[in-house]
C-alpha cells in the first residue's frame, strides 16, 4: 500500500505494487538515480554524462544515456524531453529518499516538543525505507558523493531514534542493537556513548566502562587520538555513578491521553432502488465506480454505515480531495494529533503511524487520481478505505471494485414512480420509459425529474419527455430547487485530462449521441488510434459507452462506435460554447463532416469505381482511414449519416450538407434506401436554398430525379431533372449537365421518344467524356445500346462501355454492361449463352448488396427463361424478381415482372 515508486535508498530501482523491479543495466540505474537527485527531476544530457561518466566520458556516453532513458520508459517511467533536457515525471512522495527526509524533519519536530514516542515511531518507519546503502552499485564520483550524504543521514536518523528509545526507558531492549552498531561502525563515537548509557541504566556499569576503554584503545591505536570530550565526560559520570544519568521523569512507558473517536459519516441514505447493499463484496480497499449521478455515494455511505460497528476507533469522511494535504491535516486533527507536519508525504506517513494500532474507516468521495488514494491507505487490514470515483482506479493494488451502473429499466421506472406517482407512470408507460432513458437511468436525474413532476401534477409525462429531448435544454430541465445535474456532471468533467475534456466538448457540440471512432478522430484532429484511446479512456471514466464494432475495420479502433447519453451531450455543448471559440467549433464540425464525406466517397467508389458519377462540391474531405470501407459501409452507417446531414443543416454549413446528402447516391440506389434518400435530400435542398447555394440545389435536384426515376415517378423525375439541367447550365457545369442529360435520356426512352433519347444519350456521353467520368459515360453508352438492340451498333456501344467500366474500376458498371451484352445475345437468338452470363452478374449484384440490380437481373433471367422455352423456371424466377423489387420499392421492375408473368399466363397478351 506504499506510495513509493522510485527507490534510491539501496540499489536504484522502480517499485510497483510494493514489489521492487530491479533494473537490468547500470546505465538505467544511473540515469534514474541522477534524475531523481536533480532539482525538479530534470537534467540535460551533458549533465547526466558528467554525473555518470565523470571528466573522461567515452564516445558512446551520450548514446548510453539515451539508451538508459529508453530502458526506463519501457518500464513505464514517464520521461519527457525538451531542448535536450530530460524530465522524469514524479512527485517527491513517490521517491523513498524524499519521504525519508520529510519523516526525519517530522521526527525533529516531535523531538522539540518532547514527544519521544512520536520521534521513535517516525524514525523507525523512515528507516524501514532503506534496502541497503544508498545508490548501491553506482561508482561514479557524483554517485559516491551523493551516496555518502544519504548514508550519513541514515546514520544520524538511527542515532536520533536510539536517543528517543533511551528517553522512553527502552535501554534494556536496545543493548543488543547497539552492540551490533558499534561493531559495524567502530569509530562512530555516538553509538558507543549510547551503549554506555544503556548499560549503565541496566545496572551494568562495569560493562559501560569496558566499552569506553575498548574505544579509547582503538582510537589511540588507529588514529592516535582520544575520545571526544562529551564521551570522556560521560565516562567520568559513569565512574562517579552520577544520578543525573538515571531516568528522573516517568517516561519509561507512554501514557497517551484519551484518543478522540471521530464520527464523520454523513446521514445514512434512504431506500436504494435497484441496489442490494447486502451483496457488496467489501474489502479493506473498495472502489465504487460509475457515471456521475449513478448513486455511487449513496451506496458507499450505506456500506460505510454497515461497516462502522467493525471500526470502533472512528470513521473519517471527505468529499473534496482537491487539496489532499488539507484533508490529511483535518483527519490527523480529528484523530487527536496536535503537531501536524508540513508536506503531503509527511502527513500521509503520520496518518499511517496514527492508524497503526487503530481500527478506523475512511470514506473518500469523488477521487479521480489513484495517487491521492494511496496517501490515505493505512498500513494494515484492521482499517478500511471506501472510495467513490468516475474511474475504476485500476492501478490501485488489491482493490475490490464495485461497479455502479445506471439502473435497469424496471428499476428506473420504479424510482420515477416513487416520486411522480405510480398511477401517472402506469398511465403513460411509453413516455415514462422515454423519460427514464433521457435521464440515462441515473438515480440523481430520475429523482429530479420525479420531483419536478410531483409539483406539476398537470404535466403529462409526454410533455416532460419532449422537453428533455432537446439537448440544448435538457440540463435546464433537470434542475429543481437545490438539485441539479450540472454540478454532478461538472465534477466528473473536471477530473478528466485536458485532451479528454476537449474531445467531450467537441462531441457535445457535434450533438450526435453515437460517435464512430473516425468521427471522433476528425473532431479531435487526431489519428484514429489516438482518438480510439481517448474514447476508451472516456468510456473507462463512464462518460461514454462502447458498443460492438461494425465490420470492415480499416485501422486501429476503426469501426467502433461510442455512445454519449443526452445529458452529457448537453453538458458538453454548454462547455464547448463557454470554453471554445466559434471558429474552432465550426472547424471541428467541418472536419467531422469531411470524415463522413471521405468515407462515403470510398464506399461509393467500392460500388461504382473511383470515377465521379456524382456531382462534387467544395466541402473539404478529412481522411481518417488508410483503407477504404467496403460497399456495406453505407448500410451500417445510414442512420448516423442522416444525422450528420441534419447537423450540417442546423449549423448552416450548406456545402457540407448537400454533399453529405448526395455523396452516397450509389449506396442509396444499391440498397434501395428510397425513404432515407428523400428525407436527407429535402433537408439538404432546404439548406441550400436558404444559403443561396445554386450548385447544391442543382445536385440535389439531379439526385432526386434519379430517385424518382427508379421508383417509377416519371413526372416528378422530369421536373427535378429539368430544374437540375437549368441550374447546371447557369453554372456552366458540364459534368453535372452530362449526368442530368443521361437520366433525362432514360426518361425519353421510357416514354418512347427514341430520337430524343438518342440525342440526349450522345450529348451526355460527349460531356462525360470531356469531364473525365468514364463510368457515367459507360452508362450513357449502355442507353444507346438499348436503343440499338439487336444491331452491330449496340454491340459496339456495349463493348466500348465495358472497356470504360474496367478502366474506371467500376465492378457494378461492368456487371451492368455484361448484363446488357447478355440480353443482346438473348434477343438475337442465343438465350442459352446469355443465361450463364446473367447468373454471374447476379452473383456480382449479390456481392455488392445492390438490391435494385438484383431485381433487374432476376427479371432478365426470367425473360431469358421464357426465350429458352422453360415457362415454369421463368415463373419461379420472375416471382423472385417481383419479391425483391417489392421489398426494395422499385416500382418499374414490379410492373415489368407482372407483365412478363401475365405473358406466361396468356401469350396472346
Amino acid at each position: 500500500m506504499s506510495p513509493i515508486r522510485f527507490v534510491i535508498l539501496g540499489p536504484p530501482a522502480i517499485a510497483e505494487k510494493g514489489e521492487e523491479i530491479r533494473l537490468a543495466t547500470r546505465r538505467s540505474r544511473a540515469v534514474l538515480a541522477h534524475l531523481l537527485l536533480r532539482p525538479a527531476f530534470s537534467a540535460s544530457v551533458d549533465t547526466l554524462v558528467d554525473a555518470i561518466y565523470g571528466d573522461t566520458p567515452s564516445k558512446s556516453a551520450r548514446n548510453q544515456v539515451h539508451r538508459g532513458v529508453g530502458e526506463l520508459r519501457r518500464h513505464g517511467v514517464t520521461i519527457d524531453v525538451h531542448d535536450n533536457v530530460y524530465t522524469l515525471a514524479a512527485a517527491e512522495d513517490e521517491v523513498d529518499a524524499f519521504v525519508f527526509a520529510r519523516s526525519c524533519e517530522r521526527a525533529a519536530d516531535c523531538s522539540e516538543r518532547g514527544d519521544h514516542g512520536g520521534t521513535a515511531r517516525t524514525l523507525r518507519e523512515a528507516l524501514r525505507l532503506w534496502r541497503g546503502p544508498a545508490l548501491d552499485g553506482l561508482d561514479s564520483t557524483a554517485s559516491v558523493t551523493a551516496a555518502e550524504e544519504w548514508n550519513e543521514r541514515r546514520m544520524t536518523a538511527t542515532e536520533d531514534r536510539v536517543d528517543a528509545d533511551l528517553a522512553l526507558g527502552r535501554h534494556r531492549e536496545i543493548i543488543a542493537e547497539l552492540r551490533h552498531l558499534t561493531g559495524r561502525h567502530p569509530l562512530r563515537e555516538r553509538f558507543h556513548g549510547q551503549l554506555m548509557l544503556a548499560l549503565y541504566r541496566s545496572e551494568r556499569g562495569s560493562e559501560a566502562l569496558r566499552v569506553f576503554a575498548d574505544l579509547e584503545a582503538l582510537l589511540r591505536t588507529e588514529l592516535g587520538t582520544d575520545p571526544a570530550p562529551a564521551l570522556q565526560e560521560l565516562h567520568l559520570r559513569v565512574l562517579r555513578q552520577d544520578s543525573t544519568l538515571e531516568l528522573t521523569e516517568e517516561i519509561a512507558v507512554e501514557h497517551p491521553a484519551a484518543t478522540p473517536v471521530p464520527r464523520q459519516l454523513p446521514p445514512r441514505p434512504g431506500r436504494l432502488v435497484g441496489r442490494d447493499p447486502e451483496q457488496l463484496p467489501l474489502a479493506p480497499l473498495t472502489v465504487f465506480t460509475g457515471p456521475g449521478g449513478s448513486g455511487k455515494t449513496a451506496l458507499c455511505l450505506e456500506a460505510a454505515h454497515r461497516m462502522a460497528p467493525g471500526h470502533p476507533d472512528g470513521q473519517l469522511f471527505a468529499d473534496d480531495l482537491r487539496d489532499p494535504g488539507e484533508v490529511l491535516a483535518a483527519f490527523l486533527f480529528a484523530l487527536g494529533v496536535s503537531g501536524i507536519p508540513a508536506g503531503v508525504a509527511a502527513r500521509s506517513a503520520l496518518l499511517r503511524s496514527v492508524l497503526a494500532s487503530r481500527r478506523v474507516l475512511i470514506v473518500l468521495d469523488g477521487v479521480s487520481d489513484p495517487r491521492v488514494v494511496r496517501l490515505f491507505l493505512p498500513g494494515h487490514d484492521g482499517c478500511a478505505v471506501l472510495v467513490t470515483s468516475h474511474s475504476p482506479l485500476a492501478t490501485l493494488p488489491d482493490a475490490v471494485r464495485v461497479d455502479v451502473p445506471p439502473l435497469a429499466p424496471g428499476d428506473a421506472l420504479a424510482l420515477l414512480a416513487e416520486g411522480a406517482g405510480a398511477r401517472r407512470v402506469a398511465a403513460e408507460p411509453e413516455a415514462a420509459a422515454r423519460v427514464a432513458e433521457l435521464c440515462a437511468r441515473l438515480p440523481a436525474a430520475l429523482r429530479i425529474a420525479a420531483a419536478k413532476l410531483a409539483v406539476r401534477p398537470h404535466w403529462r409525462l409526454e410533455h416532460l419527455a419532449q422537453r428533455l429531448s432537446d439537448p440544448a435544454r435538457i440540463l435546464r430541465e433537470l434542475r429543481h430547487d437545490d438539485r441539479a445535474m450540472t454540478p454532478i456532471l461538472a465534477r466528473g468533467y473536471e477530473a478528466l485530462r485536458a485532451r479528454h475534456r476537449a474531445l467531450l466538448r467537441a462531441i457535445g457540440y457535434y450533438g450526435v449521441p453515437e460517435v464512430p471512432v473516425e468521427i471522433a478522430a476528425a473532431l479531435a484532429d487526431a489519428p484514429v488510434d489516438t482518438a480510439a484511446t481517448l474514447l476508451e479512456d472516456l468510456a473507462e471514466h463512464h462518460v461514454l459507452v462502447a458498443r460492438a464494432s461494425t465490420q470492415h475495420e480499416a485501422s486501429p479502433g476503426s469501426g467502433e462506435v461510442f455512445r454519449c447519453h443526452e445529458l452529457l451531450l448537453g453538458f458538453g455543448a454548454d462547455r464547448a460554447i463557454a470554453e471554445d471559440s466559434a471558429p474552432a467549433l465550426t472547424a471541428a464540425l467541418t472536419r467531422a463532416f469531411g470524415a463522413w464525406l471521405a468515407q462515403a466517397d470510398a464506399s461509393h467508389a467500392a460500388l461504382r469505381g473511383p470515377g465521379h458519377c456524382v456531382p462534387r462540391g467544395s466541402a473539404p474531405r478529412y481522411d481518417v482511414t488508410p483503407a477504404a470501407p467496403g460497399a456495406s459501409w453505407f448500410a451500417d452507417h445510414l442512420p448516423l449519416l442522416m444525422t450528420a446531414v441534419r447537423r450540417a443543416a442546423a449549423a448552416g454549413l450548406s456545402e457540407s450538407c448537400w454533399e453529405l446528402a448526395v455523396a452516397p447516391l450509389a449506396c442509396f440506389e444499391a440498397g434501395a434506401h428510397f425513404q432515407a434518400w428523400l428525407e436527407s435530400h429535402e433537408i439538404a435542398l432546404s439548406c441550400a436554398r436558404k444559403a443561396g447555394n445554386l450548385r447544391g440545389q442543382a445536385a440535389i435536384h439531379y439526385s432526386l430525379g434519379q430517385r424518382a426515376l427508379l421508383v417509377g415517378d416519371y413526372a416528378r423525375s422530369a421536373a427535378h431533372l429539368d430544374r437540375a439541367l437549368g441550374l447546371f447550365g447557369d453554372l456552366d457545369d458540364r459534368h453535372g449537365r452530362g449526368l442530368a442529360l443521361r437520366l433525362q435520356a432514360d426518361l425519353r426512352r421510357i416514354h418512347g421518344d427514341v430520337a430524343g433519347a438518342h440525342a440526349a444519350y450522345e450529348e451526355a456521353a460527349c460531356l462525360l467524356r470531356e469531364t473525365g467520368d468514364p463510368v457515367a459515360e459507360a452508362d450513357a453508352l449502355g442507353g444507346l445500346a438499348l436503343l440499338s438492340h439487336g444491331t452491330d451498333a449496340a454491340q459496339a456501344y456495349l463493348d466500348r462501355a465495358l472497356a470504360l467500366c474496367r478502366s474506371g474500376g467500376s465492378l457494378r458498371g461492368e456487371a451492368q454492361i455484361r448484363r446488357g451484352l447478355a440480353m443482346q445475345s438473348a434477343r438475337t437468338g442465343t438465350p442459352e449463352n446469355a443465361y450463364p452470363e446473367l447468373l454471374e452478374v447476379l452473383d456480382i449484384a449479390t456481392h455488392l448488396g445492390d438490391r435494385v440490380m438484383q431485381s433487374d437481373v432476376l427479371l432478365d433471367l426470367g425473360t431469358t427463361r421464357i426465350l429458352m422455352g422453360d415457362p415454369e423456371a421463368a415463373r419461379v424466377t420472375l416471382t423472385s424478381a417481383e419479391e425483391v423489387a417489392l421489398s426494395s420499392g422499385v416500382a418499374r421492375v414490379v410492373a415489368r415482372t407482372r407483365q412478363a408473368r401475365a405473358f406466361l399466363h396468356d401469350p396472346v397478351l
